[in-house]
């Protein structure tokens, strides 16, 4: 379980390490889904943990910790993805692991995020970013609007032709 911090102090290193232990895998996923690329998601995670630990007096206790530095992660891999703005991007020959409780819901999750992983390949990268900060991530669109230094009619664009490009892809989902 994630601490929960206690207000007017900077987290502790046992703190920071907890958070480590129980969240990594989930902000190099996310990371990963970002960039597309495993280096650049080890070195977003890497720097986001270096930027937390070193602004941990700027953490505001009325978040997580894990939360926070997930926010943190997020905005890294951005950043490395439009400082590097690669050519292609690196297949995801691996799964993600969740929280799936059976074994069929394991298998049907590792299926689902193949399926998607292989179809957001076909996204332009705007479309690919806004789709995962949006219905991964759960930004709002002002967020994800003002990460990327753009507009939120720019954004709903992106997403729109996204999720239509996705629809076309993932046909044999439809009704699952």
């Amino acid at each position: 379980m994630v601490a929960v911090m206690q207000g007017g102090r900077e987290p502790t290193q046992a703190e920071f390490h907890e958070a480590i232990t129980n969240r990594a895998d989930r902000w190099f996923a996310a990371c990963l889904k970002i960039t597309r690329n495993r280096a650049m998601a080890e070195d977003a995670v890497q720097e986001a943990l270096l930027s937390a630990w070193t602004k941990r007096s700027q953490f505001h206790h009325d978040a997580r910790l894990d939360t926070w530095i997930h926010r943190i992660a997020v905005n890294a891999a951005l950043q490395l993805l439009r400082k590097n703005r690669p050519a292609s991007f690196e297949p995801l020959d691996f799964e993600i692991p969740d929280d799936a409780e059976s074994q069929e819901d394991t298998q049907h999750a590792g299926e689902l995020e193949r399926d998607l992983a292989k179809a957001l390949t076909h996204l332009s990268d705007i479309e690919r970013v806004c789709f995962v900060l949006k219905h991964v991530e759960q930004w709002r669109l002002k967020e994800i609007a003002e990460e990327l230094d753009t507009n939120i009619g720019t954004v709903k664009q992106a997403l729109f032709r996204g999720v239509r490009k996705l629809r076309k892809r993932m046909t044999n989902l439809q009704g699952v």
